[in-house]
């Protein structure tokens, strides 16, 4: 098992396992403990060997609809049935849509209790498990009402990959291609010469994957949990990313979105003369190679709308996360009407 820690100063530390298996041990590693599982549906029909006796298990059925305040007040009213004390544990058994509302309730409920989360997506794989950030959704925005509460351990077992549905690994795959082109220039090189074994999804080179955008993410959210700072960069092809998702109704994949967000970086990276041309096409062909094309956007004011109440906008200028080379970026303040210069000449 490859073992990972993220430890932001003065905050408690994650403890990261990757490995074959490792959601096996669950039930013997929660002994002793008072237990809520908040499960998605799908996968405790795939792995009933996985739930505990001990546990009290809530299935929820996965994506952005479980994400509201509602069904928030839904999981915690269950959490009190289930007389969660304050030394209680909340597991996290799904994607990332499972992560973000059951780390939400966790950190809600009596001011926070501990949270594991165990990662069943290539998202939350790659992503979303680690860092603590979570969050549901209004129908104003993505994402605009949560907290941030990191778990004490992430389970990742890449097995479980297998069984993905490909739209899904695929969504998952383009987060871990966000940190290639803004962040890690080894993973950029995974994915751009082992690119075949990766859409196989080859055990040796999942693992492989996943390790180099974990301890990426985990290097930049011990440096700056709160995201004032480097964590920023995280959010590369995002801001279009969660526009596209609410314009859809939140019907298109988070992931999917962030890859055409990832082409609209790359066009404005262009248009500030920020990265080489020969940069700027080898991105271009990663995502070309993992099957992220440039779709046709909805009109640019319907945009231009969302992106103005993301919360990475503050006094009106929008905190852009602009790639400056393979595994490099910075952020820049732009403005909604340079973004929408840019999407006008798409």
């Amino acid at each position: 098992m490859i073992e990972l820690h993220c430890r932001p100063p003065h905050e408690p530390s994650t403890h990261i396992g990757i490995g074959s298996g490792v959601m096996r041990t669950l039930a013997s590693e929660t002994k002793g403990r008072r237990v809520f599982a908040l499960v998605d549906s799908i996968v405790a029909a795939r792995h009933p060997e996985i739930l505990a006796a001990h546990w009290t298990v809530t299935c929820v059925q996965a994506g952005e609809s479980l994400k509201t305040l509602a069904q928030a007040e839904t999981v915690l009213r269950a959490m009190a049935r289930a007389s969660i004390d304050r030394n209680g544990l909340l597991l996290a058994i799904g994607g990332g849509t499972v992560g973000d509302l059951g780390g939400l309730c966790a950190a809600l409920w009596l001011r926070g209790i501990e949270c594991w989360q165990v990662p069943t997506t290539m998202m939350a794989m790659v992503d979303s498990a680690v860092g603590g950030k979570t969050a549901v959704n209004l129908p104003e925005g993505k994402n605009l009402v949560g907290a941030v509460h990191p778990p004490a351990r992430v389970f990742v077992d890449p097995s479980l990959l297998d069984e993905l549905p490909e739209p899904e690994y695929r969504s998952g795959l383009a987060e871990a291609v966000k940190v290639a082109i803004g962040i890690d220039a080894p993973l950029f090189e995974i994915l751009e010469q082992d690119g075949e074994n990766v859409r196989a999804r080859d055990p040796a080179t999942l693992e492989r994957t996943i390790h180099r955008a974990l301890a990426a993410k985990a290097t930049i959210v011990a440096s700056d949990l709160r995201e004032d700072g480097p964590r920023r960069l995280l959010n590369l092809g995002h801001t279009l990313g969660h526009a596209l998702e609410a314009v859809s109704g939140y019907r298109e994949p988070h992931g999917l979105c962030v890859a055409r967000g990832l082409h609209f970086a790359l066009d404005v990276a262009e248009s500030l003369h920020a990265m080489t041309a020969s940069d700027l096409d080898r991105c271009r062909r990663l995502l070309s190679q993992h099957g992220y094309l440039r779709t046709p956007l909805p009109p640019t004011s319907e945009i231009l709308g969302f992106m103005r109440r993301d919360k990475k906008v503050e006094a009106g200028v929008v905190h852009f996360v602009v790639p400056t080379g393979i595994g490099s970026s910075c952020v820049r303040g732009l403005s909604p009407d340079q973004l929408g210069a840019v999407l006008d000449r798409r």
